[in-house]
């Protein structure tokens, strides 16, 4: 007979936390806010499923002026700031949906919720009953023994008190002399002064607790002597803040809290009141699709070769053989949405409710030629599949294929493994085979994340052609600012299907394995199963993109700009390495003789990357003044040093800014950058992320060309490392000029600068002239920069202060110059007061072509997150529109280079920047393409201007003769 478990709800805790969790904005059909809602709902579903407690109950604090604490320290909690506006209302809607589902929910007058978990824990916890408090409270690590545990459900993991010991450096037992030590700022809490989780851990190594430590005070260096007999006197209140309580008298009996009692559907009402339509779909109101299926039991005990059955080895009726589908169906058509059904009457326990794996699936091994063939006829048949690949590494371009992983319907797939330990197919008669149907646009293909697939199976041999979904990119057109776009992420939240972890397989850290050293029937059920769920996603996304603008985004921008960047990403660029082993080494010499400097200011040798040891130096030494802290230490981060290097003469500050300068780019790029060299190309390969920014911009990573910093020397003397393939070639470079002001005068409409944009006049001195009412040919210098901080700085939402600071004005004349600038452009404020608006009306703002982000906290009583909100909904009409034209742009110089096989490789993509490997003999012909494609990517109320010019690498380019 299995274990009972009781797992408690650290109601508050786990609510905050669904509060703040990085998932998109959520309003009901009435406005009212339901991410919370959602995000907590969907952990209690996912905990009752994967978990499957035998007693569940959820404990909540109650007011904070009735706790006992409060009567011991006034203070305690006495600085909290309110809850978000929108949060209590939904506390009470998930209390509502909690209660309505049978979980009993606990508080007690004059206790918090800490206290009711303790308590509960000290009276069930034992042999027959291990207890789990649903929480990362570090404030429950002292109740942890062999019988009570946490569950962490964001990263599905238990916590024993092993695990406490490893991390922190201190078991349970020591918990509460831990937290005495530190304090807690969370709840005013003041422990010893100076110590943090470090030093608590040595303290308590060493002398055992905190009377231990206060005994051998005289052992401790005079500073944290001084504090922890300056502690003495609060030790025993400060104890009795953090220890938990284990013997609150409330009444609770397990029966209450017998998970087999729960009825989630009588939660539906309220889920459906809040359009909260997912979580219908989970628990059967409303469902879309059928939930994933395993081809056995995933039971620990069965044998491999249970688990997935070999094409070749079955007499039952073949996989590939359904005569019900054949290629006159309709390729790639979304489903319709399905139609509600009633509620199911609730029979047994919840899970009989939630999704579960179905014997329905059939995931198949093709391990032999004759079964490939088959395979092949039916994905004919078909005539649409999603497909994935199993590789070697993460890297597509270096990656070695392991096997390829189709789904033509719900719960039917098959892996074909190229490698593996067991039988394989060769990769030749893979893609003999394979290749051809992969290659025919006819038979449509979907996934997710497809560009990386395309990559690998571009290095295996493949060509793809016919694709036309990809559920990453639906799901992030649909909400950008959702969570994760992953694979695993949208399945469980669209699907209700926790898929099976790669880390499940191949582990992770010094013991990870890769995919070809797997077992081939092991590797099919997880690879199958991927290929499954991006099956499944592609009707269940397909079914929600009905908005013509959203649908528009995605068939015309997003998706053929997955299969350009993959090329370019393909093609890469070209590397100088004797060039950055020389600035290496010049760098070297550099920070070498700044080191010295350092030194020789601070009168002794000291090791200036060490916080702490800079700290002594700078604080302590050199009496500079402290400006800001860490949780454990005074801060010597770049803004501080900064701040010391223009208030005080000491020359280490500013010696110590140019060091970590040139560390940095000589670690993150100088000595990196030929590292990740292709050792077969002889190229850098980096990767473009669609997914990365919720404006719509590409990110960029392995290495991240985007944080190049080109406005010092060195960090631009870096792009001339980067260089084009053969001498024959140089680099063209094309910049769209001033874009996102330009997209700015086409949303404000503002006559002036439109007409300054449409005579190529130099905007910023034009604005200067115009605000000092002086001609254009006599603005100064200062003037035009001040104006072009204003102009860029506009989008951005930027403030007196911050104009004051970049500029060196005061932060009066600032002000004065703003509301200048808003004066004499009042479309300007006007249009940003109209995104403002739009967001507050809907949740969300729209670019030019309609992609959305959704904006949170736009009505915060919170002055600063509602002033962020303001300022992401202007950045990201403007921004958002920018980064769709570039996209547009990409996409029609892409078709334009192969569709009339032009000489150009498009390489790079940075912000409003495209670089291309061109041959010197075709420079002005592709140059002449290049500003077309641009300049009439989007129609704007402005000319749309590209600067282009050629050269030998990144940096030193010249207009084209």
């Amino acid at each position: 007979m299995s274990k009972s478990s009781l797992y408690l709800i650290d109601g508050h805790s786990q609510i905050y936390r669904a509060y703040y969790a990085p998932f998109g904005n959520l309003t009901s059909p009435t406005g009212e806010s339901t991410r919370a809602i959602h995000v907590f709902v969907q952990m209690l579903l996912n905990l009752l499923r994967d978990r499957k407690p035998t007693y569940l109950a959820m404990a909540l604090d109650v007011s904070d002026e009735t706790v006992f604490r409060v009567n011991i320290d006034p203070t305690y909690k006495a600085h909290r700031d309110p809850p978000p506006e929108d949060l209590p209302p939904q506390i009470e809607r998930i209390i509502a949906i909690v209660s309505a589902m049978g979980i009993p929910i606990l508080r007690k007058k004059g206790f918090e919720a800490d206290d009711l978990l303790a308590t509960l824990a000290a009276r069930h916890a034992g042999p027959d009953l291990d207890v789990f408090f649903v929480s990362r409270d570090k404030d429950l690590d002292q109740l942890l023994n062999d019988y009570i545990r946490l569950y962490d459900p964001t990263k599905d993991i238990e916590i024993d008190a092993a695990a406490v010991a490893a991390e922190k450096g201190y078991g349970p037992e020591l918990a509460v002399e831990a937290q005495m030590l530190m304090g807690d700022g969370t709840d005013n809490v003041v422990g010893v002064h100076g110590v943090g989780p470090k030093k608590a851990a040595q303290l308590l190594q060493k002398y055992g607790s905190v009377a231990g430590i206060i005994a051998h005070a005289d052992e401790l260096t005079p500073k944290l002597r001084e504090n922890i007999l300056a502690f003495r006197d609060r030790m025993d209140t400060v104890r009795q803040l953090v220890t938990l309580r284990r013997d609150v008298p409330i009444e609770f009996d397990l029966a209450q809290a017998d998970a087999s009692r729960f009825n989630p559907a009588a939660a539906e009402p309220l889920l459906r009141e809040l359009g909260l339509n997912r979580l219908l779909e989970r628990i059967g109101a409303s469902r879309i699709g059928q939930p994933i299926a395993r081809t056995t039991p995933s039971d620990d005990d069965a044998p491999p070769s249970s688990r997935t059955k070999r094409v070749g080895q079955t007499s039952s009726p073949e996989l590939f053989e359904d005569p019900d589908i054949g290629p006159e169906q309709p390729a790639m058509a979304a489903p319709p949405a399905a139609e509600s059904s009633p509620p199911r009457e609730v029979s047994g326990t919840l899970f009989d409710m939630l999704p579960a794996q179905s014997s329905a699936a059939r995931y198949q091994l093709v391990d032999t030629d004759e079964a490939l063939h088959k395979l092949a006829e039916r994905l004919t048949r078909a005539g649409a599949f999603a497909f994935d690949t199993e590789t070697t590494g993460l890297n597509p371009t270096t990656a070695k294929l392991v096997g390829i992983s189709v789904a033509w319907a719900d719960g039917e797939a098959a892996y074909v493994p190229v490698m593996g330990v067991g039988r394989t197919v060769s990769l030749e008669t893979a893609r003999g085979v394979l290749g051809p149907i992969f290659a025919d646009a006819r038979i449509k293909k979907c996934g997710q994340n497809l560009k990386y697939d395309l990559t690998v199976l571009h290095g295996a041999g493949f060509e793809v052609r016919g694709v036309e979904f990809d559920s990453m990119i639906a799901s992030f057109v649909l909400d950008s600012t959702r969570r994760s776009h992953g694979i695993d992420a949208l399945a469980a939240d669209l699907l209700g299907i926790r898929k099976i972890a790669t880390h499940e397989l191949i582990g992770s850290g010094k013991k990870q394995t890769t995919f070809d050293q797997l077992p081939t029937d092991r590797v099919c059920e997880y690879a199958a199963e991927d290929a499954d769920v991006a099956w499944r996603l592609r009707g269940l996304l397909g079914a929600r993109l009905t908005d013509p603008e959203l649908k528009r985004l995605f068939n015309e921008i997003e998706m053929p700009l997955v299969e350009v960047l993959a090329r370019m990403e393909q093609a890469g660029v070209a590397l100088d390495k004797p060039l950055l082993a020389k600035m290496s080494n010049d760098l070297a010499a550099r920070m070498s003789a700044l080191e010295h400097a350092i030194h020789d200011a601070a009168g002794h040798p000291f090791n200036i990357n060490s916080t702490q040891q800079l700290a002594e130096v700078l604080f302590d030494e050199r009496k500079l003044p402290v400006i800001k802290r860490t949780k454990t230490l005074r801060s010597t981060d770049a803004d501080v040093l900064e701040q010391l290097a223009d208030q005080h003469d000491d020359p280490i500050p500013k010696l110590l800014l140019e060091y970590r300068e040139l560390a940095k780019l000589k670690g993150t790029y100088i000595d990196s950058l030929p590292e990740m060299v292709h050792p077969r190309t002889g190229r850098v390969h980096p990767s473009f992320h669609q997914t990365g920014a919720v404006t719509g911009r590409l990110s960029c990573s392995d290495p991240n060309l985007q944080n190049i910093p080109i406005r010092t020397e060195l960090g631009a003397a870096i792009r001339r490392a980067f260089v084009p393939g053969d001498a024959d070639s140089a680099l063209i470079k094309a910049d769209y000029s001033q874009i996102e002001l330009r997209v700015l005068a086409h949303f404000c409409k503002d006559e002036n600068l439109i007409a300054a944009f449409r005579e190529d006049r130099d905007i910023h001195a034009f604005v200067a002239a115009q605000l000092a009412g002086v001609p254009i040919d006599q603005v100064t210098k200062d003037q035009r920069a001040r104006a072009k901080t204003v102009n860029f700085g506009i989008i951005y939402g930027q403030s007196a202060f911050g104009l004051a600071r970049q500029t060196g004005m005061s932060q009066a004349e600032a002000k004065a110059f703003i509301d200048q600038y808003f004066a004499r452009y009042p479309r300007i404020r006007a249009f940003l007061n109209e995104c403002i608006a739009q967001a507050k009306k809907h949740g969300f703002v729209k670019t030019m072509l309609g992609r959305r982000r959704a904006i949170t906290d736009i009505a915060s009583r919170n002055p600063s997150a509602r002033a962020a909100a303001e300022r992401f909904a202007v950045n990201t009409v403007v921004q958002g529109t920018a980064a769709d034209l570039i996209k547009l742009a990409m996409i029609r110089i892409d078709r334009r280079i192969r569709e009339e096989r032009r000489p150009s490789r498009m390489i790079l993509q940075v912000h409003d920047e495209l670089v291309f490997d061109v041959p010197k003999r075709a420079l002005r012909a592709e140059a002449d393409m290049i500003t077309g494609e641009m300049s009439a990517a989007l129609a704007l109320e402005v000319p749309i201007k590209v600067d282009v010019a050629a050269g030998p690498n990144w940096l030193d380019v010249s207009p084209i003769e």
